[in-house]
């Protein structure tokens, strides 16, 4: 167990932001040794889970919970997360936004928030993340405040022109 304030956050910030750059041409997500790749980590994360709760007899939570309350996080959480990108990655469009679509920063002006948006045939894909402790204010442009929310880190985000951005928040939004 790792313990830290914000460190599952910056965690999950940090890799939604860097697991969502710039792909290349035959990483879409597709067969590897015969199996589809995300497909196959996610089985294998469900063996691991099923095995370790038929070991814990009966539990009804499962065995990796983060202990929220003493700030701690288990490998296994981020290990999800890092499942939830790789399925997102996976998806055609987003696999083609990423590999060929125009890049252009969305907010260069702040050093702490990293945006940047990707755009080809008329869709637009925006990676905003908040690489700081601190809660920061960020623009949304308008078309992207009725786009589709992909992934994020905090569970709950309300998308807004003007936007909070609660630290070490991090999100993808599909227009």
């Amino acid at each position: 167990m790792m313990s830290g304030s914000y460190l599952l956050e910056s965690a999950k910030s940090m890799a939604l932001t860097l697991q969502l750059m710039q792909g290349t041409p035959g990483m879409d997500g597709g067969a590897a040794m015969g199996q589809d790749r995300p497909a196959a980590v996610c089985e294998q994360r469900a063996e691991t889970a099923a095995a370790g709760a038929s070991a814990e007899k009966g539990a009804q939570t499962p065995v990796w919970p983060a202990d929220q309350a003493r700030g701690e996080i288990s490998r296994q959480s981020l290990l999800d997360f890092y499942d939830q990108l790789a399925l997102l990655r996976s998806d055609p469009l987003i696999n083609g936004l990423l590999v060929n679509g125009e890049f252009k920063l969305a907010a260069p002006e702040d050093a702490h928030v990293f945006a940047y948006e990707r755009s080809l045939s008329g869709r637009r894909f925006l990676i905003v993340s908040n690489w700081s402790k601190e809660p920061l204010d960020f623009a949304l442009g308008r078309d992207f405040v009725e786009g589709k929310v992909r992934v994020t880190v905090y569970p709950e985000i309300v998308l807004t022109e003007k936007m909070r951005l609660r630290p070490y928040e991090a999100f993808a939004v599909l227009v």
